[in-house]
């Protein structure tokens, strides 16, 4: 097991796949592995960068997920919207989702904006090392033969990879600020992967309600959406030689730095349980 790799006993995590699966389930599996092994446990949690090795094996393992499910269903599938927005879908109940319990247990003796922090902090490091990483990749690709012909399939593995990180951490912030939705892992996916959407947190039971029916529906549109929009930021992770590296790097870490900002500040106001120093206790 590596230092990032969190027992499948700890928090909220999806079953794996132990049978023979579809393209779409082995895709899925694989993104969830590779969330486990970056953000996954206390190491994650620390100031330290993710190792370079660890990250690229973990986008390369994604990669191969998704040119199997292109072997599948044609390349085109792969890149759209709305396979995408599919496999991610899938693949929220196979995140290893923390519980508030297991937070506390791994930041002991620090208060609600304390564990926000390092969360943000964490998810903010590694969704940049992907960048990079991708980035990376890229700029191999410029010196091969033929050039570029594999980007398309590796786009869409930085952005889900991205993407999966970040509904982690929607759902460990909604675990801290005791905003957790109801109903089993399957309803509260659904709700983060709405939260993730609309980049906003939950407030209440009545609007968790509400919007997991809305995703329901119309969500689903919005989230494809969402994801296209995402592919297309990502574009910059695909420029000739490292300057790719170093764009892909930033723009997920900046991007996934304003999401957790924008859910804290809708989090924050309701009542918490573990007390913060700097939360007005009014």
């Amino acid at each position: 097991m590596s230092e990032h790799q969190v027992p499948t006993s700890t928090g909220d995590v999806g079953p794996g796949v132990t049978e023979a699966a579809s393209p779409l389930a082995k895709a899925a599996a694989a993104l969830g592995d590779a969330v486990g092994r970056l953000t996954g446990g206390e190491a994650a949690d620390s100031s330290e960068e993710p190792a370079k090795t660890g990250v690229a094996s973990a986008l390369g393992s994604v990669v191969s997920g998704l040119a199997g499910a292109a072997r599948a269903g044609g390349k085109g599938a792969v890149v759209g919207g709305t396979f995408l927005a599919e496999l991610l879908t899938t693949t929220v109940t196979r995140l290893p989702l923390r519980d508030k319990a297991t937070l506390i247990g791994q930041h002991a003796g620090q208060d609600t904006e304390q564990i926000a922090d390092s969360l943000e902090a964490a998810a903010s490091k590694v969704s940049g090392a992907i960048g990079g990483a991708a980035g990376g990749l890229a700029a191999a690709q410029w010196f091969a033969t033929p050039s570029l012909i594999a980007i398309p399939v590796e786009l869409a593995a930085e952005t889900l990879l991205v993407a999966a990180v970040e509904l982690k951490l929607v759902a460990e912030l909604h675990e801290i600020y005791d905003a957790r939705p109801p109903g089993e892992l399957g309803d509260r996916a659904t709700a983060y992967l709405g939260s993730w959407t609309a980049q906003r947190g939950l407030s209440g039971e009545g609007q968790t309600v509400g919007l997991a029916s809305r995703l329901a529906s119309a969500g689903t549109a919005a989230l494809r959406k969402r994801i296209t929009g995402r592919l297309a930021r990502n574009l910059g992770s695909f420029l000739p030689f490292l300057a790719g590296a170093l764009i892909g790097a930033r723009n997920n870490s900046s991007g996934t730095h304003k999401l957790s900002q924008r859910l804290r500040a809708d989090l924050a106001v309701h009542p918490q349980l573990i007390p913060s120093q700097r939360l007005d206790p009014a």
